[in-house]
């Protein structure tokens, strides 16, 4: 059995915008459909509190973003400052904390949404009002449930607003491997690796075999939480890199067998991907799931498949 974190309200209206809000159905669509999914498990789930929040965030941004005001704060995200739009990324936030719980017992669960990156302390960025990757491991550390945490950002952008939030915290390790010559401004992770333009399938997995099993030896995490991004891709609208859809599955079927093999728990997320054609993106976050249920569901960390 694989176990997968989803909410029909992650969907939510952005109007017309390049980030394919759609996909989060389409991909769970996918999984109730494919034979080889049966028998996943789908969990709801629920929003971070104001607590959990404020692990992270600042008094003031918080108070903007639950009375979901327009302010220097939360226009950058630039997404539609709306209840309906923030209220999913709670959502999403909370899904990005249930499937870390769940890799822990289960050694691998997956939000089908969440990965919202550029997210900092006091501001949103990047179509990301909510950090839900350092929510979570802010709060599993706090609890003791985990004393060290890798975040291995396969996104096509650097994670800026976690390697900002986790840049004087010793337990958590992040690795960003991106497009150098692309948006955001950069902060400095534990180990960032900036690609050329152009930058395709050879290149890329060299050097993610390279580093992705250095990391996990020297850092020696509790929990891995994994950015599958999408935007990689060679149609990606807002990426520069050539990686094919076939070399994005090599991509995570390593990642996720390193993990395995070390008997690491991996807690999945989509993050971006904004292909011209949205069913390459939903392709591409398909062959994470099909990653995960080959190389840990299969072999009996949750019960089998």
């Amino acid at each position: 059995m694989c176990t997968f974190i989803y909410s029909r309200d992650y969907l939510c209206d952005i109007g017309e915008h390049v980030f394919p809000v759609e996909k989060f159905r389409l991909i769970y669509e996918r999984l109730r459909s494919e034979p080889e999914f049966e028998g996943a498990r789908f969990i709801e789930p629920s929003p971070v509190t104001p607590e959990d929040l404020a692990l992270v965030h600042t008094r003031q941004y918080i108070d903007d973003l639950l009375n979901y005001r327009a302010t220097t704060r939360t226009v950058r995200s630039e997404l539609p400052v709306s209840k309906e739009v923030i209220d999913a990324h709670l959502l999403a936030a909370g899904g990005t904390l249930s499937a870390a719980r769940v890799a822990l017992r289960e050694g691998a669960a997956m939000n089908l949404n969440g990965g919202y990156h550029h997210c900092f302390p006091d501001h949103a960025e990047g179509f990301c009002y909510v950090n839900d990757v350092a929510i979570t491991l802010r709060k599993m550390l706090s609890e003791g449930a985990i004393n060290r945490a890798a975040i291995i950002d396969c996104d096509l952008h650097q994670g800026n607003g976690n390697a900002f939030i986790f840049r004087n915290e010793p337990r958590v390790f992040t690795f960003s491997i991106h497009q150098e010559n692309n948006y955001p401004v950069k902060q400095k992770s534990d180990l960032d690796i900036g690609l050329a333009d152009g930058t395709g399938d050879e290149e890329y997995l060299r050097l993610l075999r390279r580093h992705v099993p250095q990391i996990l030896s020297d850092a020696k995490p509790d929990l891995v939480v994994y950015l599958a991004g999408a935007d990689p891709y060679e149609g990606d609208q807002l990426g520069g890199l050539a990686l094919t859809i076939g070399g994005l599955r090599e991509r995570d079927e390593f990642v996720i067998s390193e993990c395995a093999a070390r008997d690491i728990p991996v807690c999945i997320l989509l993050a971006g991907g904004y292909a011209v054609d949205t069913a390459d993106t939903v392709e591409i976050h398909m062959n994470t799931c099909r990653a995960m249920r080959k190389k840990v569901c299969r072999a009996g960390k949750n019960g089998g498949a």
